[in-house]
């Protein structure tokens, strides 16, 4: 977790785009929750694109949200 959160500060300071909020680079703590919160609300992009964090998340929550049905869509 802690490669992950010191590429989540460069990628912010250097104004790259990323997926988990740049606000989890404050601290450990912002990071987890920045984390978790991606983890359970935009699991396969964070599986997709960040595999080691996910594997972290999946073992510490003992879910796998990626292989949840993705949720139904609202219609207008």
């Amino acid at each position: 977790m802690r490669a992950a959160r010191e590429r989540l500060a460069e990628d912010s300071r250097y104004g790259r785009p990323t997926l988990l909020d740049t606000y989890g680079a404050e601290s450990a703590s912002e990071f987890f929750a920045v984390a978790t919160e991606t983890f359970f609300e935009r699991p396969r992009e964070l599986q997709r694109r960040h595999s080691h964090l996910y594997a972290e998340l999946q073992g510490f929550y003992r879910l796998d949200p990626a292989s949840w049905p993705a949720p139904a869509r609202a219609m207008d």
